[in-house]
């Protein structure tokens, strides 16, 4: 579905001092200075929930038993699911059998697909694609361009149909705003063609759902994350298999045939987005498990961009978690200061939340670096360290767009790494169904290990998430919680300068970013929405040219 965000008209000083906004849970606020209609300087804040055991306040359930929080309702619920269950598999000393890490393995390649393709189809789609032109496409040309097999221009023109109703009831409600912005490029069948398989994404999505379903996930819980594995009454039968491996199939199709394409024919359109958005340091940690159960699927690490064009300018390090660090309260200047803390001296609107308890977003550092986290972070990890079907499936997409390696650190190449993530996991999901069924039907059924906490300790348990490395860190203290904190990708990913002065990434990759016009600031949602598609956002634009300011929520 196309959904046209209305950005709030600009309006003076004076009046934004005068306005308040209320946040009642994690908000983040993103300051950016344009002069010459580009982006000088960004400042990235905001607060939110860190301690999970906030909820729970080390209590223990009615049978004396710990209670730990798995889900935090966000929409990285089910990776919030399988960090708490490592780091309660971390604090006993008790890896789940490898049937268990097969099925989990499937589990989290299904959930990435499944928020890749909500991500790019429904989440920010008039990001790139403008209704509007769809509107005026030629069904004929959409279906040329698209060369799908079955799929012709009736197929466009009912799409169409549908577009033109939705923009319809768009109006109805707001009718103050065109969904042309100078930003927009490509010829209109392009726009046709996206915007028509954002219902052919929803069937895509309902597979997935079906085989989720089928292993033990869904709204009551995901099975497949329980801690110490799987329960033991969890049907995996060849019949069950089976029926998942048609599934899979079908998913790994859709994505093969249309996701990819797609995005590779969006990547050809907007090319000149390689020069903007650029990262420096892309953090992962290892993920899946490996087919043949030699090492990880996806090896994590930290890679870094050295310039130039080729292979060798990506330079890549494992990643050691006890260099992981936060800066709370950096020693920031007074002017930075004002602006991480939306002080109102600094001008523009003031922020308030609602409850008690969040905290300022901090400042993550792995070592000395800002790090980027997510699909552009485990795409640039497994080519830099070798990874066989990562390597394949990227060079082929980036020669269908002709690019090098060198372009995926840029927004436009956030959005391709989802598609080629969804196709490498898409295969990958296949293998581990089949080595889940030869495991099953050798005798390495054991489906659980019997967990024993201490009565003291820490546990550790780091997962990829399908926004990036997610942490939870679960201390005990005599039987009880006495904390459970994470550390999810958006405080790495939006995160303040430090006290050296270094910016985060969302900081570092706005810059220099062209925006056409300052009241729709549509090329700053772009990055700001590839780096992390799902957060509450108010966008302050203070525009020195013109020595005025607009609030934009997204």
């Amino acid at each position: 579905m196309l959904v046209e965000r209305k950005p709030a008209p600009g309006v003076s000083d004076a009046s934004l001092a005068r306005q308040g906004i209320a946040c009642s849970g994690n908000a983040f606020v993103i300051r950016v200075r344009l002069a010459d209609r580009r982006v000088v300087d960004a400042w990235s804040t905001g607060r939110m929930l860190r301690n999970m055991n906030a909820f729970l306040r080390g209590g223990l359930d009615d049978r004396g038993r710990l209670r730990f929080v798995q889900q935090a309702h966000c929409l990285c619920n089910d990776g919030h699911a399988l960090a708490a269950a490592r780091a309660v598999e971390d604090l006993a000393e008790t890896p789940p059998p490898r049937a268990a890490l097969l099925v989990r393995s499937l589990v989290q390649a299904l959930r990435f697909i499944q928020e890749h393709l909500l991500h790019v189809y429904h989440f920010h789609l008039t990001d790139w694609v403008n209704p509007e032109a769809a509107l005026r496409a030629d069904p004929a040309k959409s279906a040329e361009l698209a060369r799908e097999p079955g799929v012709d221009a009736a197929f466009f023109r009912r799409a169409q149909d549908r577009l033109r109703a939705l923009s319809e009831d768009a109006k109805d409600v707001d009718a103050s705003e065109s969904g042309d912005h100078p930003a927009y490029r490509g010829v209109d069948e392009m726009h046709l063609l996206l915007g028509a398989h954002g219902r052919a994404s929803l069937r895509a999505g309902a597979v997935l759902t079906a085989a989720l379903d089928l292993l033990g996930c869904g709204p009551d819980g995901f099975r497949a994350y329980r801690p110490g594995g799987l329960p033991e009454d969890m049907d995996l039968g060849e019949a069950r298999l089976h029926r998942v491996r048609g599934l899979l199939t079908e998913c790994r199709d859709f994505v093969q045939d249309v996701f990819l394409p797609d995005l590779q024919c969006l990547a050809r359109t907007y090319a000149h987005w390689t020069d903007f958005g650029a990262g420096c340091a892309f953090l992962s940690c290892d993920e899946f498990a490996h087919p043949v159960g030699d090492g990880p699927f996806f090896p994590g690490g930290i890679v870094v961009s050295e310039g130039g064009d080729e292979v060798r300018t990506w330079a890549a390090r494992p990643f050691r978690g006890e260099e992981v660090r936060e800066e709370a309260d950096p020693n920031w200047s007074a002017t930075d200061r004002e602006r991480y803390r939306l002080l109102p001296g600094a001008g523009g609107p003031s922020f308030t939340w609602e409850q008690d308890g969040f905290f300022w977003l901090p400042a993550p550092r792995c070592g000395d670096g800002a790090c980027e986290t997510g699909p552009p972070a485990r795409m640039l990890n497994g080519w830099a360290r070798g990874q066989k079907r990562i390597r394949r499936v990227m060079s082929d997409a980036l020669a269908a767009c002709g690019f090098v390696p060198a372009d995926m650190n840029s927004t436009l190449g956030r959005v391709l790494s989802r598609g080629v993530e969804s196709a490498v996991l898409a295969e990958a999901a296949l293998d581990w169904l089949d080595a889940l069924a030869a495991s099953l039907a050798h005798g390495g059924g054991k489906l659980r290990r019997e967990l024993r906490p201490p009565a003291s300790g820490r546990g550790m348990g780091r997962v990829e998430a399908p926004r990036g490395m997610l942490t939870h860190d679960i201390r005990l203290e005599e039987g009880h919680i006495a904390a459970h904190d994470h550390l999810v990708p958006s405080l790495w990913n939006f995160s303040p300068r430090d006290g050296r002065g270094e910016r985060g990434p969302l900081e570092r990759a706005l810059l220099g970013t062209p925006v056409a016009d300052p009241g729709r600031p549509l090329e700053i949602l772009r990055t700001v929405h590839e780096l992390d598609p799902c957060n509450a956002c108010w966008i302050v634009v203070e525009d020195v040219d013109a020595g005025g300011m607009n609030v934009v929520k997204t």
